[in-house]
């Protein structure tokens, strides 16, 4: 059996992945920027990690990829 600690299996995800956004809801954005921004806090995940989670983050809309009911 092989070790994923060692060797996790990667995803392989198409390099426009980041068009399925456009036909997400705000609320599903904002979830989304929510998991990339936890991860570029957290002190386990690697540099490259990061690295996509900023990417990610910023294709989503930055800051502004964050839900808020009170805006109009």
């Amino acid at each position: 059996m092989p070790n994923l600690r060692e060797n996790p299996k990667q995803r392989d995800i198409p390099k426009d992945a980041a068009q399925e956004s456009a036909n997400l809801a705000p609320e599903e954005i904002s979830n989304q920027a929510r998991g990339h921004k936890a991860n570029l806090s957290n002190p386990n995940t690697s540099e490259e990690s990061k690295e996509n989670s900023r990417q990610k983050l910023e294709e989503l809309g930055g800051e502004d990829a964050f839900f808020r009911k009170d805006s109009k």
